[in-house]
């Protein structure tokens, strides 16, 4: 029998997307995609970061090499991440999950933001989830003057296990997010990937990611990354989105999964990533074989209103489209993998990228909308 890998997916365009192309990756690696770990089962891997922790369980539950569970489960839940790296030494942002009236009266001298511990993108089935607010007192009062005081008191009490409760969070907002990517095998880890995000005042969705535009500490989050490769996070994509607190890099979010920007573009670009991904995990490679089509790749996401079916969308030359076809379904509010528009552009000059990627905005058109 050949040798086979077992994927773990959630029901979103996302996840199915990165299941296809781990399907196609496992197919040119001579791999099967089994249901189920068996005796010939290299590997086990999440397609969603959901399902990160399972799929570690599965793994050491049959005895494949795979992710500590320990180490999964600390990276995957924002609360253990922070505390974590605070005691490697690593500069982190003040974090609580308030589960008292009491909790949310603290002084503090800054604004903050509200997350879901276990949240996967920036979306949360809340309306105070993902949002500004000036202060503690001020998040506190927002909640009473909307009725919502005693409902967020309760689910902080007894949280969804997917998501977890939420937390209060320090919010920087002078920063862009500085990111790295790195896929760990069994004896190594190989960075691949850094770069700058901008994201949007009101929405707080991501709007621009420009590949090798990398912060002069970059190296911080590369020591990260080794920080949770030492405990065990092995065979396992890792990416970190940090933002800048004086003049240190602190981690915000941990992701075992490629970020979707960049995954659309290994499609969009014809990148055989998930190839070379899978192959170094699984100790079939001593390096990784990829790299990026130019010095600086920027991807541009159009955030524009959401609006329930499908649209198609008109990018003019000198781009390579990523998404499309424009779809929102107002009855899976939490499944954006495909609700904006996306394209790729590519240069020797990060401005360059940048100037082009604005002027192709400006000239998008998108078609009226249709059922989906």
């Amino acid at each position: 029998m050949k040798r086979n890998i077992v994927l773990l997916s959630s029901h979103s365009r996302e996840s199915s997307a990165k299941e296809k192309q781990y399907r196609a990756a496992a197919s040119t690696l001579d791999l099967e995609v089994a249901d189920y770990p068996d005796s010939n089962t290299l590997g086990v891997f999440a397609c969603s970061d959901f399902r990160s922790v399972d799929a570690a369980n599965l793994a050491t539950l049959h005895g494949v090499a795979g992710p500590d569970v320990l180490a999964t489960t600390i990276a995957t839940q924002k609360s253990l991440a922070y505390r974590f790296f605070a005691q490697r030494g690593f500069s982190t942002l003040w974090a609580h999950a308030p589960l008292r009236v009491e909790d949310l009266r603290l002084e503090l001298p800054y604004s903050i933001i509200v997350k879901p511990d276990k949240g996967s993108g920036s979306f949360a089935e809340h309306p105070w989830a993902y949002q500004r607010y000036d202060s503690l007192h001020h998040f506190h009062d927002w909640l009473a003057e909307r009725q919502l005081l005693d409902a967020f008191l309760a689910y902080q009490n007894d949280p969804n296990s997917w998501y977890g409760r939420y937390l209060t969070m320090e919010y920087i907002g002078d920063s862009d997010i500085y990111t790295a990517a790195a896929v760990a095998g069994p004896r190594g880890i190989a960075i691949y990937e850094g770069g700058r995000l901008r994201f949007t005042r009101d929405t707080l969705q991501c709007e621009w990611m420009l590949l090798g535009d990398r912060h002069e500490r970059h190296d911080q989050i590369g020591q990260m990354i080794q920080a949770l490769n030492d405990i065990g996070l092995r065979q396992s994509v890792i990416y970190i989105q940090c933002v800048e607190k004086d003049g240190q890099l602190c981690a915000i979010d941990i992701n075992l999964r490629p970020g979707t920007m960049p995954d659309r573009a290994f499609h969009g670009l014809g990148l055989p990533y998930y190839q070379a991904a899978l192959a170094y995990m699984l100790g079939m490679a001593d390096t990784l074989d990829f790299s990026w089509v130019s010095p600086y790749v920027g991807i541009r996401r159009v955030v524009v209103p959401l609006q329930h079916g499908r649209r198609k969308a008109d990018f003019g030359a000198g781009c390579v489209p990523l998404i499309g076809e424009v779809a929102y379904d107002s009855n899976r509010p939490f499944d954006l993998g495909h609700a904006w528009p996306m394209f790729a552009v590519s240069g020797q000059d990060a401005a360059d990228c940048a100037r082009l990627a604005e002027s192709l905005v400006s000239e998008m058109r998108l078609s009226s909308l249709t059922p989906l």
